[in-house]
């Protein structure tokens, strides 16, 4: 366990750094349909994308790139590479839970990905609602409530299960409306922010 929250630190990562009003990069009309957007989204099962993701944490925080395959709703392979070669995490999931593994051969496995999360490390990350936020979906399981709005009607925040998802900027990928960069912070006192830029999407 001590080990997992040494090596386990490149999901413990720092912010970063993004300013300024959200941008959405697409040439497609500027009223979007959101029932009609979301329809669309949900039938998105498979993916793979890549990019660069932080967290800080009230202790404290770094950042690795990602690697994300998703093969259908219940499986899937995400890869987290630390910076220069320092370690990796791959985190796999389906039907029968989840199973964490390191580079350095420690393994650990449970049921639930948030819950083996926070076990490990003390603070959650939200690994299941993140197959939904990534697409710019809520997830279809507990309630949620959008906050605000961009100007074409796509959602710009999102909350639900005790995370604000904040939806700066989105990219056309084969004629779908993306999200290329999410902010998700907690909306109690925990001090846990996650930062996601999607470089890549292949569908």
């Amino acid at each position: 366990m001590k080990y997992f929250q040494v090596t386990f630190w490149l999901l413990q990562l720092v912010l970063l750094s993004a300013c300024g009003p959200a941008v959405i990069q697409h040439k497609m009309a500027e009223s979007i349909d959101w029932p009609q957007q979301q329809a669309v989204l949900a039938g998105i099962q498979q993916w793979h994308i890549s990019g660069r993701i932080a967290v800080q944490t009230a202790e404290n925080g770094g950042q690795a790139d990602f690697y994300w395959q998703q093969n259908g709703i219940h499986d899937y392979r995400i890869k987290i590479q630390a910076p220069l070669g320092v370690g990796t995490t791959w985190i796999e999931g389906n039907r029968q839970g989840v199973v964490l593994r390191t580079s350095a051969g420690e393994e650990a496995v449970d049921q639930d990905v948030d819950r083996l999360i926070y076990q490990l490390q003390g603070w959650p990350l939200p690994v299941s609602g993140l197959y939904y936020w990534v697409r710019g979906l809520p997830a279809d399981n507990s309630q949620y409530s959008i906050t605000q709005w961009h100007d074409n009607g796509l959602p710009n925040v999102i909350e639900q299960d005790g995370w604000r998802i904040e939806l700066r900027s989105y990219v056309e990928q084969e004629g779908k409306l993306l999200p290329k960069k999410l902010f998700i912070s907690r909306l109690d006192n925990q001090e846990v922010d996650v930062r996601l830029i999607v470089r890549r999407w292949e569908l």
